[in-house]
């Protein structure tokens, strides 16, 4: 496959124009390690169906539909969700076909595309995948950051189930440092300058109270 995916969209809106006025809604969730943003998300989407608004949410479709459009397989591009730069694999691509090489600026701003082309389309909530950094000039989204403190999400990770045997301390460090590096290489700046529309602190609701928050707040700002 030898179309860009900005190629691919580009055909899609010449079918297809979506106005500017139109674009969206969409909400973005940036989360600590332990957070459970996919849960939350999948709750937010029933709420949403239950006031008959249609919405869905996407986290790894973005890995495969990047790497459909990029014509490689999908492990070749997994690096950059591990904020990893090129190295050993950049030059293995290059070996194997100039075909199929793609550097780290093109699959970087393929990504950056297929995010952006959900946001637009709207009605769809983006988890992680540096979602906030991606769409940030995108109008009618709402940005979350769920936190909450080291203790509870420790806690929260060992009730989980794949977790009992797992040393949580070390997934928690590790993965935590990966989100964070993974939004600061597409924002290009430190996450604690990143202004999210809405942080809530997971320790200090239930998930049923943080649902009702993003949905009032999402009646406050006319997105639903």
């Amino acid at each position: 496959m030898t179309n860009t995916l900005l190629q691919y969209f580009n055909q899609r809106f010449e079918k297809k124009i979506i106005a500017k006025s139109k674009l969206g809604p969409f909400i973005t969730i940036s989360r600590q390690t332990g957070c459970n943003g996919t849960g939350i998300a999948i709750d937010l989407v029933k709420a949403l169906k239950a006031r008959n608004k249609v919405w869905r949410f996407i986290n790894k479709d973005i890995l495969e539909k990047s790497a459909n459009k990029l014509g490689i397989d999908k492990s070749k591009i997994h690096y950059v969700f591990k904020s990893q730069k090129k190295s050993h694999i950049d030059d293995v691509l290059s070996a194997l076909s100039s075909k199929y090489y793609k550097s780290d600026r093109i699959v970087r701003k393929t990504i950056t595309e297929v995010l952006q082309y959900f946001a637009k389309t709207g009605n769809v909530i983006i988890v992680g995948r540096a979602g906030v950094a991606t769409t940030a000039s995108i109008k009618n989204g709402l940005h979350l950051r769920l936190t909450a403190p080291y203790e509870w999400r420790l806690n929260s990770l060992k009730r989980r189930k794949g977790f009992e045997n797992m040393n949580v301390a070390a997934f928690i460090k590790k993965h935590d440092l990966k989100k964070t590096k993974l939004i600061e290489d597409f924002c290009e700046k430190k996450i604690s300058d990143i202004h999210f529309d809405l942080t809530i602190n997971c320790a200090a609701f239930t998930r049923q109270q943080i649902i009702s928050i993003i949905l009032k707040t999402l009646e406050m700002k006319n997105l639903i």
